[in-house]
């Protein structure tokens, strides 16, 4: 489906943020059956006590297709018919696998760059511990710097810019990078869940344009 820019009324932002922790973090909590993907049947989602009030087929198509940052999948299953959602990204839940739900990237020709967003108050604990996924699945790099450019991946008022370095990441081969169907750039880190500074090509301040040390 086509998004537009269009801005959605305040309670499709509602709707579309209830529906966004659903599919990225809630599913587990809920009790919804999650598919390795990350796809649930819109059906139960419709006859969930605690969603079945708010959301209808209409209600899903139309937050999925405003929806600018392209955040979810809505399709009919192609084997069964049935109607499914996921998010592209932003998963916590360990019963989403990788490799079902996102684009394994297979060399460095496919990432031309791949640049974090970040924060002044982060970047103390960046420089020493490396970028860390958290709660999350995986770290998110946007495919631009140029935040038009870019359906999401990073916020528009980040202030600090961390350019990967796709060419050491690929040589290497420590880390996996992905792509989501919304062309967000993904990574798991290392074990423990971190990429460390070493794996960063460059770090800029985005209002001045200068380099950081790090």
């Amino acid at each position: 489906m086509s998004n537009t820019t269009q801005k959605p009324p305040g309670n499709d932002v509602r709707l579309s943020k209830k529906l966004s922790w659903l599919l990225r973090h809630g599913l587990k909590k809920e009790g919804f059956q999650i598919q390795p993907d990350g796809f649930i049947k819109v059906d139960e989602l419709l006859k969930h006590p605690h969603y079945c009030r708010d959301y209808s087929l209409t209600t899903l198509q139309r937050l999925v297709e405003q929806d600018a940052k392209q955040r979810y999948t809505l399709r009919k299953n192609p084997l069964q018919g049935y109607w499914e959602i996921r998010a592209n990204q932003g998963h916590s839940l360990e019963e989403i696998e990788a490799d079902q739900c996102l684009q394994l990237l297979p060399s460095a020709q496919e990432v031309p760059m791949a640049v974090h967003g970040t924060y002044y108050r982060h970047w103390n604990s960046i420089k020493s511990g490396g970028l860390k996924r958290f709660q999350r699945n995986h770290i998110h790099f946007a495919t631009s710097d140029c935040c038009s450019n870019n359906v999401s991946g990073f916020r528009s008022d980040c202030q600090i810019l961390i350019y990967l370095n796709v060419d050491k990441v690929f040589r290497e081969g420590k880390l996996q990078l992905y792509r989501s169907d919304n062309n967000v750039i993904l990574c798991s880190g290392l074990e423990d869940g971190s990429i460390p500074p070493t794996y960063f090509l460059k770090v800029v301040d985005r209002k001045t344009g200068r380099n950081l040390e790090f």
